[in-house]
């Protein structure tokens, strides 16, 4: 495309694109009214009774407490690995 050519389309696409925008910035407040919420509203009536708990029919609970070992190891980093490669020097005690 020659410059001429270039510079007569510049300004019709400019033009497309502000009254695109436009449009957008104009329906904006109408597409938020229609916009679903995130979360839905349902509205429920609830009722609820108290009851007397059987206290003879209940089956005891015991928590015992449990015993969890982790085993596991992590892999050695760079850093860890250059230290093992330097001599060790001896400390004085």
């Amino acid at each position: 495309m020659q410059r001429s050519e270039a510079a007569k389309w510049f300004w019709p696409f400019v033009l497309v694109a502000a009254l695109a925008a436009a449009i957008v910035i104009a329906f904006s407040p109408f597409a938020q009214l229609k916009a679903p919420l995130a979360e839905p509203e349902f509205r429920m009536l609830v009722t609820v009774t108290a009851k007397q708990p059987q206290v003879a029919a209940s089956t005891p609970v015991s928590i015992e407490p449990t015993h969890i070992v982790v085993v596991a190891s992590r892999s050695p980093s760079i850093v860890d690995r250059l230290v093992g490669l330097l001599p060790q020097r001896k400390q004085s005690s």
